[in-house]
């Protein structure tokens, strides 16, 4: 499955993007959230993260996409796991959470480009 980590200062993260997805007709339980887009796919959100996640998030981005005075300080930061096998889709649901949100939400894609939600691009998004 294609993923990336969401990631906030905040940390009612997770509860701030289950709110979202089941107001858009999602489910959740167990710390997953889950919905599906107009075409079916599926756009899930893991809200514990294991130990195996801590060397990806303690890395410095190798780039950033956004504006770097808004960047999150990653050693007190919040992550979700995101899985979606769009990345057009993926987007999609980043900026709705986003637009709910009143912190900037960043993506951690699976190249170590640091993206604020406003500057995704799926073209070039790593999942």
């Amino acid at each position: 499955m294609k993923g990336a980590f969401i990631v906030s200062e905040e940390e009612e993260l997770y509860t701030q993007i289950e709110r979202v997805l089941v107001a858009h007709g999602g489910t959740s339980g167990d710390n997953v959230a889950q919905v599906s887009g107009t075409d079916g796919t599926l756009f899930t959100v893991y809200g514990n993260l294991g130990s195996e996640f801590e060397y990806d998030l303690n890395e410095e981005p190798e780039e950033i996409k956004g504006d770097v005075n808004d960047l999150p300080e990653f050693s007190t930061s919040t992550s979700c796991w995101a899985e979606c096998r769009s990345t057009e889709q993926f987007v999609e649901w980043v900026r709705t959470v986003a637009a709910a949100r009143s912190q900037v939400t960043w993506v951690l894609d699976g190249n170590g480009v640091l993206w604020s939600s406003a500057q995704l691009d799926p073209a070039l998004l790593a999942l």
